[in-house]
């Protein structure tokens, strides 16, 4: 398809705002790349400092901490008292039990590469294609093996599918059949759209269809039917409809991740510091240092810090 870029918001006022947050919370914690969320709680991950800490939205408090967790733990998810840890570099799963203070450990075979959660069951893949799924008692519930060895996977249709990056003779796996696109780096999926990060292409993978656009793809989000997504190369937020690229906002910030909360779309800007509320003007906010993850939580924001340790709290408009 021939790349076309339309104007969606022509007349937006842009407004620096001197309200910066309503309260900080430090965590204790920092260098928090990979941070998940389960009910009113916030799961804090730091592979650095081998920590990790639960954030309570309820009470604004740090209800459990934990300190020389694993060797490289990557990621971590709670579900009521139990608390599970992706340990890389172990390759291990740990498991604490938080009512009992119990600790338990699952040995893996090889280095987990990539990981998901899909309700109760979480998904790790490791460097040899072995896709597992297990449960909160440290049981193997699921089981796939790749024809190759995969970057990244999700799910499509509900089955399992793979993302290689570099690779010229594939770059996609489907139901044990690869697929050759010419994408450079297929990251990860929204809906039945695949993001080229690096080289700037969206695939239509229903439509078996690539829509071109800028490099540096950063987030991916469904409103409303509409595919909205950012380039940190243009500083823009686009969104397609029906095959079209329209250019939805002009930023003087890179993108880094969004979200959609009270019909407003956030963004934040992890390499400027910056939350910015982008609706019939935009509104931006300082942050603390580097802000990677936000979550909307009882008609607040919550955006995580992960060079500082802060939770920067905002309220919602």
């Amino acid at each position: 398809m021939q790349k076309k870029y339309l104007n969606l918001l022509s007349s937006i006022f842009i407004i620096l705002s001197t309200f910066i947050y309503s309260e900080t919370i430090y965590t204790g914690i920092k260098y928090s790349f990979r941070n998940s969320l389960y009910n009113n709680f916030i799961v804090l991950t730091s592979s650095i400092e081998r920590k990790v800490a639960i954030f309570n939205m309820d009470t604004y408090k740090i209800e459990y901490y934990f300190d020389n967790v694993g060797i490289y733990p990557i990621v971590s998810f709670l579900k009521a008292n139990k608390l599970l840890v992706v340990d890389s570099v172990g390759k291990q799963l740990i498991l604490y039990n938080l009512s009992t203070s119990k600790i338990e450990t699952k040995k893996l075979s090889s280095k987990p590469l990539s990981y998901k959660r899909i309700d109760n069951i979480i998904y790790v893949l490791d460097m040899e294609g072995n896709l597992y799924g297990f449960n909160f008692n440290l049981e193997t519930v699921y089981y796939y093996k790749f024809l190759s060895t995969p970057d990244y996977f999700d799910f499509y249709n509900s089955k399992p599918i793979a993302f290689y990056l570099w690779k010229n003779e594939f770059d996609i796996e489907f139901e044990n059949e690869f697929f050759n696109f010419n994408l450079k780096t297929p990251t990860f999926i929204v809906s039945k759209y695949i993001f080229d990060t690096r080289g700037g292409k969206i695939l239509d993978f229903e439509k078996k269809k690539i829509i071109e656009t800028q490099p540096y793809l950063s987030f991916g989000l469904l409103w409303n039917d509409e595919l909205y997504f950012a380039s940190m190369y243009t500083k823009e937020i686009y969104k397609i409809k029906n095959d079209k690229i329209y250019n939805v906002m002009k930023l003087s910030y890179q993108p880094t991740n969004g979200i959609f909360f009270n019909d407003k779309l956030y963004v934040l800007s992890a390499s400027d510091n910056k939350l910015i509320a982008i609706d019939k003007e935009v509104k931006i906010f300082d942050t603390g240092k580097f802000p990677i993850d936000i979550y909307a939580y009882k008609g607040k924001l919550y955006v995580i810090c992960a060079e500082n340790g802060e939770i920067n709290i905002y309220k919602g408009e």
